[in-house]
C-alpha cells in the first residue's frame, strides 16, 4: 500500500514539474518573440534613418538660402569666385539671422546700419571654412555699394536692398571623393508673374551642383558647377522649360494689368484733356458725334429754367 502511495506521489511530482517546464517554455517563447520583433523593428528604424536624409537636406537649404537667392555664377574654386557676391550673400545672411536684434547695431545720421566685419567673418567661416580669408574693402554688387569703414571695422550698408529671386531646394546629395555634391534646384518665386508663397507648388527652373569638401568632420562650400540634372530630367512630369527670372518691373506691370477696370465715371474724368486717338495713317480720328439733340437731352430742371412746361413742351406765356 505504501508503495502504491509513493508511486502516485512520484507521478504527481512528475506532472507538476512537466507543467512547470511547459509554462517556463511558453514564457521563454513569448520573450523570444518579443525580443525578435523588437530587434526587427529597431533594424527597420535604423535602416530608415540611414536612408532618410531629410534633416541633412534642410540643413543645406538653410546654409545656402541667401547665396542661392543672389544667383552666383559657377566657379571652380573660391579663388576664382566672384567674392563680391559671396560677401553680399554673407552680409544678408547675418542680417536674416539677427533680424530680431537690428536695434543693437550702430547707425549713421542717415539711418544706415554698420555691420561689424566680425559677424561677417563668422558667417563666411561657417560656409567656406576657417582657412579661407576674405579681404574687407568697399565693393559693389547688384548695383548696391557696401562701404567698408576701417575705423569701425564694419560695413556701412546701403539703405535699400536687392530682393532675391530664387529659393533653394535640395534635389540630390551624392558622396564624392573627399566631400559631397549637392544638386540645388532653383525655385523662382516670381516666375509666374506674381509672388508665390506656397513653394511646394513650385518646380525648379534650373539646377546647379554645390561642391562641399570635408574638413575636420565638417563640410564647406568650395565650388559651384553646372549640373547634369535639367528641367527635363528633374521635372519630367511638368516638362517646365528653363526660363530666366521675370524682372520685378514686368511683374508689377502684370499685376497692374490683372486689376479690375475703373468705373466709367473715373474713365471719363481721366480722359479729359487726352489727345484723340490716331488712325492707321497717323491722322487723328474724330470721335463720333452725339446724335441726340439738346431738346432730347433736356431735363425737367432745364425746362423750368427756360420757362418750358415739361409736360406739354410749350413755352410759358
Amino acid at each position: 500500500m505504501a508503495t502504491a502511495n509513493e508511486a502516485e506521489k512520484t507521478r504527481h511530482a512528475l506532472r507538476r514539474r512537466r507543467r512547470l517546464r511547459q509554462i517556463l517554455g511558453a514564457v521563454v517563447c513569448v520573450l523570444v518573440l518579443i525580443g525578435l520583433s523588437s530587434v526587427i523593428s529597431s533594424g527597420v528604424r535604423l535602416a530608415a534613418q540611414l536612408f532618410d536624409d531629410t534633416k541633412e537636406r534642410e540643413e543645406f537649404e538653410q546654409r545656402l538660402q541667401t547665396l542661392v537667392s543672389l544667383d552666383p555664377e559657377p566657379f571652380e574654386s573660391l579663388e576664382t569666385a566672384n567674392r563680391a557676391r559671396l560677401l553680399d550673400a554673407a552680409i544678408w545672411s547675418v542680417i536674416q539671422q539677427n533680424s530680431e536684434n537690428m536695434d543693437a547695431y550702430e547707425r549713421d545720421e542717415a539711418g544706415a546700419m554698420y555691420l561689424p566685419t566680425l559677424d561677417v567673418d563668422k558667417e563666411l567661416s561657417a560656409l567656406y571654412g576657417p582657412d579661407f580669408q576674405f579681404t574687407h574693402e568697399t565693393f559693389t554688387d547688384n548695383g548696391l555699394t557696401y562701404t567698408y569703414v576701417p575705423e569701425k571695422s564694419a560695413y556701412l550698408l546701403p539703405i535699400t536692398s536687392a530682393n532675391g529671386v530664387y529659393l533653394p531646394r535640395v534635389m540630390e546629395i551624392r558622396r564624392i571623393s573627399g566631400g559631397k555634391r549637392v544638386t540645388i534646384g532653383y525655385l523662382d518665386i516670381y516666375g509666374s508673374g506674381e509672388i508665390v508663397f506656397d513653394i511646394t507648388k513650385l518646380e525648379p527652373v534650373k539646377y546647379l551642383d554645390y561642391i562641399f569638401t570635408r574638413v575636420s568632420g565638417k563640410y564647406y562650400l568650395t565650388a559651384i558647377a553646372q549640373s547634369e540634372m535639367s528641367t527635363e530630367t528633374g521635372n519630367a512630369a511638368s516638362n517646365a522649360p528653363q526660363t530666366p527670372a521675370t524682372p520685378q518691373g514686368d511683374v508689377m506691370s502684370q499685376v497692374a494689368t490683372a486689376l479690375p477696370d475703373a468705373p466709367d465715371s473715373e474713365k471719363n474724368a481721366a480722359s479729359v484733356g487726352d489727345p484723340a486717338p490716331e488712325g492707321e495713317d497717323g491722322t487723328e480720328e474724330s470721335l463720333p458725334e452725339d446724335s441726340s439733340t439738346p431738346e432730347e437731352d433736356s431735363t425737367p430742371e432745364d425746362s423750368a429754367v427756360s420757362g418750358e412746361d415739361p409736360d406739354s413742351g410749350s413755352s410759358a406765356e
